[in-house]
């Protein structure tokens, strides 16, 4: 009985992302065949031997020439808009690290793209996977939800802001809220142009979801907290929490060799391209929920703009 043949996958833009979150999980994969791309030689022979990964490139449009089967670009945003036209027009499916792009009509023609040759298109939000993320996902009913992803001494350009970081927390609450956004609330705290603190509030049916950002902040930490009647999950860091019940604290807890990887949901999130690849899966939901995401992105920086 012949093999299946592995899914020929490049790697576009081989920087701290790419080396910490992906590289381990698909250099590994039993039904990956890795592709290296990159403009820097140093990094491609570095990463090429670390890995013993033997196919590189380091033009995109040799790569299209090579016909991989995917391509997953993890490159600065500023460059993908022109990065995933290329591949989507080579009708190569295509896994991108958010945000599609730092405009909303530019996130527009891509999905248009995506669309018109009915190819995969696939966002890496990979906290919808974390493992204890899914679980309370599954709660029914949550009365309220929040987020914070806090840092230290990272103001910044507004759009930079939430498209880059705070997306994260958008798209989370997003998921976990289900349903349209309505009543849209932001509070913001802006210094010589800077962005400091970002807090926004909204509803999803009876659902209060609240997200928040502090990049003058003395930790970097992320918290989760999710109400349903007479219960409570507290999530920290994406790696342990606690579920409260009757005044009863029962911990969230991974076994004690479960990778990083896997907690922050980059293992799941990797098996679901996979799957999507092999089933060649083209799916307009998906498309309008990458939209709704921008889309509220563009909508709370118009907010700060305002304020």
């Amino acid at each position: 009985m012949s093999k299946k043949p592995k899914i020929r996958i490049a790697l576009i833009g081989l920087g701290r992302i790419a080396q910490k979150a992906y590289l381990p999980i698909l250099a590994n994969h039993p039904k990956v065949d890795p592709i290296l791309c990159t403009r820097n030689t140093y990094t491609l022979k570095t990463l090429s031997n670390q890995f013993r990964i033997n196919n590189t490139c380091s033009t995109i449009d040799d790569l299209i020439l090579s016909k991989p089967d995917a391509a997953m670009v993890h490159s600065s945003t500023e460059s993908h808009a022109l990065i995933l036209s290329k591949l989507l027009n080579a009708k190569i499916p295509v896994f991108v690290d958010k945000p599609l792009s730092y405009s909303l009509d530019e996130s527009e023609k891509i999905l248009d793209l995506a669309a018109k040759y009915r190819l995969p298109l696939y966002l890496g939000f990979n906290r919808r996977f974390a493992p204890l993320i899914k679980s309370i996902s599954k709660v029914p009913d949550p009365i309220q939800i929040s987020w914070d992803k806090n840092r230290v001494n990272l103001a910044g350009n507004p759009r930079i802001f939430i498209f880059d970081d705070f997306i994260h927390v958008i798209d989370s609450l997003r998921f976990l809220g289900k349903g349209a956004v309505q009543n849209l609330n932001v509070i913001s705290r802006v210094k010589d142009e800077k962005l400091e603190n970002l807090q926004v509030q909204w509803q999803q049916g009876e659902t209060l979801l609240l997200g928040g950002m502090n990049r003058v902040s003395g930790i970097t930490e992320e918290r989760i907290n999710l109400f349903s009647e007479g219960n409570k999950w507290m999530i920290n860091n994406l790696n342990s929490g606690y579920h409260f019940t009757k005044e009863e604290e029962n911990p969230l807890k991974f076994d004690n060799w479960e990778s990083t990887l896997y907690k922050r949901g980059f293992v799941n999130m990797i098996e679901d391209w996979i799957n999507v690849l092999e089933e060649r899966r083209y799916d307009p939901e998906a498309m309008e929920d990458i939209w709704a995401t921008h889309q509220l992105c563009e909508t709370i920086l118009n907010k700060v703009s305002q304020s």
